[in-house]
């Protein structure tokens, strides 16, 4: 993606809380992710979980980068990556991967902001990015995802019973749905008799918050030591700036012996201007 049109996608953001890239995604790339959701769906039995959070007839999977290595395209991806770089910190972690499969019936989901647990007064800096990659068409009647244009500027989080306006992200597949952390948004109902929605959910925080998908434990040491460089440190393998998340003095990468994240702390602070930060 060249710079002008990043930046227009970033305007769009900071005034409306969210965008939409349309043809974000390659036919091949489409293909293969929806191949792998239908069997991992078969082979783990996947089914909804029974609650208003995460569906009543919505099957989800998280922690997708342990389950197929397709998933991997998807948080380096060259068109989404740099929203959460500019958004958030070049140093951004993948907070999680998961897969929504709303199928017919669902009902709508309730409004939230993904970064509600963070204690800081709104509005606020976006300290979580949203991504909602599209695997079919998003409908309001197959259950588009919701948004509140311009809740990222509101002073609170959604209030049981409040009242407010909110719009589907209707999208073809193949797009990616761009969120604030802070924008207000949810599932929405699927009111179609036999269509399903799939949609996977990556997201990226700033890199001195606790990941939501606990990636140290989901990945096994092998995984990690076959992973590119770039998605090993979103993951929280190497060291936020140069010192946090060690172990021992050692980064997370360079105790299981991964290569591609190799660190010592305080060796490997990042310089800026040529001043090592502290």
């Amino acid at each position: 993606m060249d710079s002008a049109t990043l930046s227009g996608y970033l305007e769009t953001i900071e005034d409306q809380g969210y965008c939409i890239v349309e043809d974000a995604v390659d036919e091949d790339l489409m293909r293969k992710i929806r191949n792998a959701v239908t069997r991992l769906e078969d082979e783990n039995d996947v089914q909804p979980r029974g609650n208003r959070a995460e569906g009543f007839a919505t099957k989800r999977m998280y922690n997708l980068l342990a389950k197929d290595e397709v998933f991997w395209e998807l948080p380096v991806h060259p068109n989404i990556l740099p929203f959460a770089e500019h958004l958030l910190d070049e140093e951004c972690l993948l907070s999680g991967t998961t897969c929504m499969h709303i199928g017919p019936g669902e009902v709508h989901q309730g409004l939230h902001s993904d970064d509600g647990l963070v204690s800081v007064r709104r509005p606020r800096i976006p300290f979580m990015v949203t991504t909602i990659w599209a695997f079919t068409d998003f409908t309001e009647e197959n259950g588009a995802t919701r948004i509140v244009p311009g809740s990222h500027k509101f002073d609170h989080e959604p209030r049981k019973g409040e009242k407010v306006d909110h719009v589907p992200a209707e999208m073809k597949a193949g797009s990616v749905l761009i969120v604030n952390g802070g924008t207000w948004h949810c599932g929405g109902a699927n009111n179609t008799q036999d269509e399903w929605r799939l949609g996977v959910s990556v997201q990226y925080c700033q890199g001195y918050l606790r990941q939501q998908q606990n990636q140290y434990y989901s990945l096994r040491p092998e995984v990690v030591k076959a992973m590119p460089e770039r998605l090993a440190a979103l993951c929280g393998f190497t060291l936020y700036k140069g010192i946090m998340g060690h172990v021992d003095g050692e980064s997370p990468g360079r105790f299981l012996g991964a290569d591609s994240s190799d660190e010592i702390a305080y060796a490997a602070m990042r310089t800026k201007n040529g001043v090592a930060e502290s």
